[in-house]
């Protein structure tokens, strides 16, 4: 699963999404659209109205979605925080899919 060390992580929800679409470039002619997590490992997401799932070789998903561990000082220690995987099966997502329809952005997480 591709992801990129160009993705902000600082910000509002707001100021991260545009500016991962400047890391990435943006396509005018792509829309944004809700889908589904079908599975975790490989990832696979169908979109809303579509009967074919994505699958994992054309997704790239934002990296703070997947699991990761950050290292932080916290009262003069180092401390390690692990945070688990987002993108279970069922959970609603928002992608973003250029004209092309080559692949398939994860941007966040669905408010549904």
């Amino acid at each position: 699963m591709a992801t990129s060390s160009k993705i902000p992580k600082e910000g509002s929800g707001a100021t991260r999404l545009f500016e991962s679409i400047r890391a990435f470039g943006y396509n005018p002619g792509g829309t944004i659209k809700k889908a589904t997590v079908t599975s975790e490992s490989p990832i696979s997401i169908l979109l809303d109205g579509d009967t074919v799932e994505t699958p994992d070789p054309f997704i790239v998903c934002n990296p703070h979605l997947l699991p990761y561990t950050e290292t932080v000082w916290i009262n003069g220690q180092v401390a390690t925080i692990e945070y688990d995987n987002k993108l279970k099966v069922g959970v609603r997502v928002l992608v973003y899919e250029p004209e092309h329809q080559q692949q398939l952005y994860v941007l966040s997480l669905s408010d549904e």
